[in-house]
């Protein structure tokens, strides 16, 4: 059975690809998605090692901003799509899995001390 945290990376990872499938934004913003989406994709296999895995969730957290980021700067269309709304359930999903991973991280610390 997978963890939460798993299954919101996981997310992450289809709402990239869905948003890249759709065409939403320039084709640098089409990288970024890319780019967040294999981080995220990367950080599943991590988890014997969550304080790596907690601190490499910020990486594609910071890719999906910087795709509003590039959104705002260069390609603001006149009309928002559903595809634009993506990367936010993406970030909102990287932030669960990163909140479970932290939570995770305490409860181990919080057993080796009671041994």
């Amino acid at each position: 059975m997978l963890r939460p945290q798993t299954w919101y990376l996981l997310l992450a990872v289809v709402c990239c690809v869905v948003c890249c499938i759709a065409g939403a934004g320039t084709t640098l913003q089409l990288v970024v998605l890319i780019v967040a989406a294999v981080l995220c994709a990367a950080i599943v296999p991590l988890h014997k090692n969550r304080k790596l895995q907690a601190a490499l969730c910020l990486l594609p957290m910071m890719a999906m901003l910087a795709w509003y980021l590039i959104l705002a700067l260069y390609a603001v269309p006149e009309i928002m799509h559903w595809q634009y709304v993506l990367p936010a359930v993406g970030i909102l999903a990287v932030f669960m899995a990163r909140k479970g991973i932290v939570h995770d991280e305490k409860v181990v610390r919080a057993y080796d001390r009671i041994r």
